[in-house]
């Protein structure tokens, strides 16, 4: 055994049809995911050295429980201040890894479970490689960090299946965040083939075993090393990049340059089987380039960016799920029945996830019976789409079979949960809530997804308002993580514990918000809209204010976002928050024309004003009291100037603890970049926090490059 302080390396020998296999395995610190700082990289290495070839018929490779194992540790990162440290954090990665190609037998990886970054560069250096059934997430995230495969793993890719593919997996799926399946591994050529879960590490080993002996073969497996393509196309990947992430991305520049080299150098296809191709090469050919790059990058702003964003949201993750729940917390045991009131969008995508998330009978309540059928048809028609999508039949029908829906409230009676999502307006909840407290028991927890109503206003007529919290999903609900956990002055600490017990069951990452209107997303795009807004209304050209922030990547352009939303309910919320600060949020004199013309938005199919758009704001006589910019850049500054005001006044009025939280919940409710760091580092970046506050959100280094001694 090798330790490397938070990874062991253990490496024992197993027999399976008269072929001895070294197994290593890799063994993480209590708690932990194997991740490969320099002591574990060198506890590898050495470990691998140790071997006697002569010993064994093959080497394989395997981790621990369910995951084979993660990549660097993103912590080593941190302390790195030049980029001839981030080269050095490459060159530790190949120097272990070499001693895996070096090995004189047959290589295997057997992917027990998540490989992610460095682990999975680790098994693609092995000539053939396992994958059990339940394995998920296989993947290289780097790219998605601002950094390149920094341990050899774009050129293991390319020679196993091809450069495009190889895009595939580094460059697109890493930045969708859209990690492969053990089926969706073995399709793309990553495995060699899948095997039940149980007795996995048994099955590996005779399936080497039976290899060895050339009696494993299976469909689609080749031994010969993928070759140049000719229809390789950077440019065609990079467009669709592009059309996603707007603006410069340097990590997907240099990984199509370093794939682009492997190419170019139209390899030759190898000979023989894959081990003997593979102890034929001489080397990495990317080897140099990449410790460079990879140097380079990490030295970059986005990089640093990105892994503070990484950090940030895996902290909302951590503080989203308390180790200890109060004793006198609510919902200590499995819920047993949910009820949801309201039919219409998320009322019905709500009603989804708690059937399937909490296997609970979720009772919907609307107005009338026909508004019920049509929410009970809407969620049908979802789970369509659903099974289309790979939703078995029997999943299907047992979420289906939960769901129910009347009109009759005293329904609601033995629901442990009751969430609200009807219409934005402070009377109807209100009104809800009576309802609604009159039928449930005194232990019942009250939950509502308002997007900017007070709780406390909420619950001003409520005979138990303590367990009243906000619990605002974000659309669509099933794919964006974040639920903004809204605390009245009234709210007990019971009903956060059971707030947060409740997010983390549905999947979900939470963030505690003070009761404030808007919250946080809401409060920073409605901001973004009164800024956007008034920059139109007194007639500054319309597609050069909407497009002022594409270049930083930002997931839509306010005008997009607006139309997605529906004007109806951005007005509002914007009439909402005007309430509460008139100076800041102003509604829109076209925005009114515009909904009470029931227009979509106010773009047409080019992205440009419709002409019914351009007729109401043409009509507009607006005169702002304030200096507006005109020009492109001085637009863009004067938009995320306000989203540097707005964020600011959020800290010092203690809407969140930090400006990490804030940039967690714009990445996870608002899908803002990694790239970025979410948006308060972009703000600094940009010059918009100091503009704005005459400081800094973050010190230099933080989530940027650090600044040369």
């Amino acid at each position: 055994m090798v330790s490397g302080v938070n990874t062991r390396v253990v490496v024992s020998p197993h027999e399976s049809a008269g072929h001895r296999i070294a197994v290593v395995t890799f063994v993480p610190a209590p708690g932990n995911l194997v991740t490969w700082t320099a002591d574990a990289l060198r506890a590898l290495a050495t470990a691998v050295r140790k071997i006697d070839s002569s010993q064994f018929d093959a080497v394989a490779f395997v981790g621990t429980g369910t995951a084979f194992g993660a990549g660097a540790d993103l912590r080593g990162f941190q302390p790195a201040r030049s980029a001839a440290d981030g080269e050095q954090l490459a060159r530790d990665g190949y120097l272990a890894f070499a001693a895996i190609s070096a090995l004189a037998v047959p290589t295997f990886a057997f992917i027990n479970g998540a490989a992610v970054g460095g682990a999975l560069e680790l098994a693609l250096r092995c000539d053939y490689r396992t994958v059990s059934a339940s394995a998920r997430n296989i993947g290289l995230p780097e790219v998605r960090l601002g950094l390149v495969p920094g341990w050899g793993g774009l050129t293991s890719l390319c020679e196993l299946v091809g450069v495009t593919t190889a895009a595939d997996v580094a460059i697109t799926r890493s930045l969708a965040g859209r990690h492969a399946s053990a089926r969706d591994a073995h399709r793309l050529g990553l495995a060699d083939v899948v095997l039940a879960h149980d007795d996995f590490l048994v099955s590996s080993v005779a399936w080497a075993a039976a290899l060895l002996d050339n009696s494993a073969r299976v469909a689609g497996m080749t031994d010969i090393a993928a070759t140049a393509d000719l229809s390789w196309s950077p440019a065609a990947v990079r467009a669709g990049v592009a059309k996603r992430i707007p603006g410069t991305l340097p990590a997907v520049d240099t990984a199509l340059a370093l794939l682009s080299t492997w190419n170019d150098q139209n390899p030759a296809p190898g000979t023989g089987d894959r081990t003997t191709a593979r102890k034929a090469r001489a080397g990495d050919s990317l080897e140099a380039d990449t410790i460079t790059a990879f140097g380079t990058l990490l030295h970059s702003d986005e990089c640093r960016a990105s892994i503070y964003a990484f950090f940030a949201v895996q902290a909302a993750r951590k503080r989203s799920r308390p180790a200890k729940p109060r004793p006198e917390a609510a919902l200590e045991t499995p819920i047993t029945q949910v009820g949801v009131v309201g039919g219409g969008l998320m009322a019905t995508q709500l009603a989804l996830l708690f059937a399937e998330r909490l296997d609970a009978p979720t009772h919907l309540i609307d107005l009338s019976a026909d508004r019920v059928n049509l929410a009970l048809e809407r969620i049908s028609s979802q789970l369509d789409r659903s099974e289309k999508r790979g939703m078995s039949a029997p999943e299907r029908e047992r979420v289906a079979t939960l769901i129910t829906g009347s009109t009759d409230a005293n329904d609601h009676s033995p629901c442990e949960v009751v969430i609200e999502a009807v219409f934005e307006d402070l009377a109807v909840k209100r009104q809800v809530w009576a309802s609604v407290e009159n039928v449930v028991s005194d232990t019942a927890v009250l939950l509502t997804n308002t997007s900017s109503l007070s709780i406390e206003d909420q619950g001003a007529d409520l005979r138990r308002p303590e367990r009243l919290i906000g619990f605002h999903f974000f659309n669509p609900v099933a794919v964006l993580p974040l639920v903004e956990i809204v605390r009245s002055p009234h709210t007990s600490p019971a009903a956060v514990d059971a707030a947060f017990a409740l997010a983390g069951a549905l999947g979900k990452t939470a963030v505690l918000v003070k009761d404030s209107p808007g919250f946080v997303v809401n409060r920073l795009l409605t901001r973004l809209f009164s800024d956007t807004l008034e920059l139109v209304d007194a007639g500054t050209d319309a597609h050069a204010v909407d497009n002022a922030l594409v270049n930083d990547g930002l997931p839509m352009s306010a005008l997009t976002l607006l139309a997605y939303i529906g004007p109806a309910v951005q007005l509002h919320i914007l009439e909402t928050m005007n309430a509460s600060a008139n100076e800041r949020f102003r509604v829109s004199p076209s925005l009114r024309r515009i909904v009470e013309n029931k227009l979509t938005g106010y773009l047409g199919d080019d992205g440009r004003l419709s002409a019914e758009a351009t007729a109401i704001v043409d009509d507009i006589d607006y005169v702002s009291t304030r200096m507006l910019p005109s020009t492109p850049e001085s637009i863009r500054t004067f938009l995320l100037s306000g989203l540097a005001d707005e964020a600011w006044r959020m800290l010092a009025e203690g809407t969140v603890e930090s400006a990490d939280e804030i940039d967690a919940c714009m990445i996870l409710g608002a899908n803002y970049p990694q790239h970025t760091g979410g948006l308060t580092p972009l703000l600094d970046r940009s010059g918009a926090s100091r503009a704005a506050n005459g400081v800094t959100f973050h010190s230099p280094g933080v989530a940027s490059a650090p600044v040369p001694a």
